[in-house]
């Protein structure tokens, strides 16, 4: 068996173990012309017939390095016309060298993604290897990534594949060797302008001089081991994230804020990213930062906020924590000088995002009826007066609670029912030109509570209707 095939085989069972590709699928290659991506492409080439599927390489000029970079761009054309491989090539310019990094990885990546969706395909393979592993995990371990980001590059991630992880660069280079393949050397790489250059060219040098000669094998193997126990503690994470939940509607997740409080913050953190991911699919935007500010407010006093990337925000509200978004929270947002007069009895109307009816009865419902529903009030209508006033809570509202002989300040029956300030300026109020009728779906005023004596009852119903999602993104934007 050749070294050759030995590489092959390296390659083949790799990209078994983890499911790298399907049949008949479309793989985009990034290829630079570097060793790792011209291997790449070139095991890529040679297993296409035996895996089925169909390959397009990519290259972006970032014409940084003058004639060293028209002649990358040479050799990439060169390479795939001699093996009859598609390629397409971006040439651009980058007018500023800041975050010269972030630049090229975005104007990269953005390419390849808009490859993908106009040519339909399914992967988009890179070339890194165990260095590039090793270098991954140091710089996020300092960069402070928490958990997840030490597992470093994943196999495959999404639509991202990375078929030679596994191999070493001498391994690498050899195969090319002993294919007698050249490839072109990026000159930049021995630069130590970039926090990454430096961890390959000075700190893993230096730790395989004075710690371990095998520091790279080693990290690449951590790396195993980091991503089976991210992967444990995904799991973990979502079965606490189903326990803690106490309601879900539409974009708005209630969860118990005592079970959240009591588990650990290893497992909490994968928590808060499960439910991160409920709103962002994979989840991959949340970080140490995101879960350390939504701690904060765990046991903070009052009703506390925090906003997340991707418009997902937390509400800390008594015992519950609600994740929810911004059009969701827009769609709960109330003009609180928005007031409505009802004239006389009306079977239906609407006031904001609900629909109300009022009627008369001669007869209250039964008990258990009369209790269990929080959206109909049942009033002595000889004790109102028309007109009948819709609107939100004002400054120094009161009315005697049902049950009690006193006023009581409306924010204070709020403080003790734990009604969340987010929620206080949308509880619909009814009221006369006199008192306060029925704080909606919380308490009615004393004084309009029906008896024996009753001969007319006011019957209120109130019914939340779905708001317009075009026109809560709407009041977004003005913001």
């Amino acid at each position: 068996m050749g070294k050759n095939e030995t590489f092959f085989e390296r390659f083949e069972a790799f990209a078994k173990q983890h499911r790298l590709f399907q049949k008949s699928e479309k793989v985009l290659v990034g290829f630079s012309g570097g060793a790792d991506s011209t291997a790449l492409l070139l095991a890529l080439w040679h297993f296409k017939s035996v895996l089925g599927f169909s390959i397009l390489a990519a290259h972006v000029n970032y014409n940084l390095r003058g004639e060293d970079s028209l002649h990358d761009e040479e050799f990439v054309k060169k390479f795939c016309f001699q093996r009859n491989i598609s390629l397409v090539i971006k040439d651009v310019k980058i007018k500023t060298k800041a975050n010269l990094e972030n630049q090229a990885r975005e104007i990269r990546f953005g390419y390849f993604n808009e490859l993908t969706e106009l040519y339909n395909l399914d992967k988009i393979a890179l070339g890194h290897n165990r260095a590039d592993q090793a270098e991954t995990i140091l710089f996020r371990l300092f960069r402070g990534s928490g958990y997840t980001g030490i597992k470093g590059i994943s196999p495959i991630s999404g639509n991202i594949v990375h078929p030679i992880l596994g191999f070493s660069r001498q391994e690498i280079e050899a195969y090319l060797k002993q294919e007698n393949i050249q490839w072109r050397e990026d000159k930049s790489n021995a630069e130590n302008i970039f926090h990454r250059n430096r961890i390959r060219n000075e700190f893993i040098p230096w730790i395989q001089k004075n710690l371990n000669p095998n520091v790279i094998d080693k990290l690449y193997h951590a790396a195993t081991i980091f991503t089976d126990t991210d992967e444990v503690l995904q799991e973990l994470g979502r079965r606490r994230m189903l326990k803690a939940q106490i309601s879900h509607n539409k974009n708005v997740y209630r969860y118990s804020l005592n079970y959240i409080r009591k588990t650990r913050p290893v497992i909490r953190f994968y928590l808060f990213k499960e439910i991160y991911s409920l709103f962002c699919d994979d989840g991959k935007d949340f970080y140490t930062g995101n879960f350390e500010e939504i701690n904060a407010i765990l046991d903070s006093n009052g009703s506390k906020f925090v906003e997340l990337p991707n418009d997902v925000v937390v509400i800390k509200e008594y015992d519950e924590l609600v994740f929810t978004d911004k059009i969701s929270l827009a769609e709960m947002d109330v003009d609180v000088n928005h007031t409505k007069e009802i004239a006389a009895l009306r079977n239906m109307l609407t006031f904001e995002n609900t629909r109300i009816s009022l009627k008369k009865l001669k007869k209250l419902p039964s008990t258990r009826y009369l209790f269990e529903d929080e959206n109909t009030a049942y009033l002595d209508l000889d004790k109102t007066s028309f007109p009948i006033t819709i609107r939100h809570r004002q400054p120094g509202d009161k009315f005697i609670p049902l049950g009690m002989q006193y006023s009581k300040k409306l924010k204070d029956f709020f403080i003790d029912e734990k009604v969340p300030k987010f929620e206080r300026d949308k509880v619909l109020i009814f009221c006369d030109e006199e008192k306060i009728l029925w704080i909606a779906g919380y308490r009615i005023d004393n004084r309009v509570i029906t008896s024996e004596s009753t001969n007319n009852i006011l019957m209120i119903k109130i019914e939340k209707m779905a708001v317009n999602k075009a026109r809560a993104a709407e009041r977004i934007k003005k913001r």
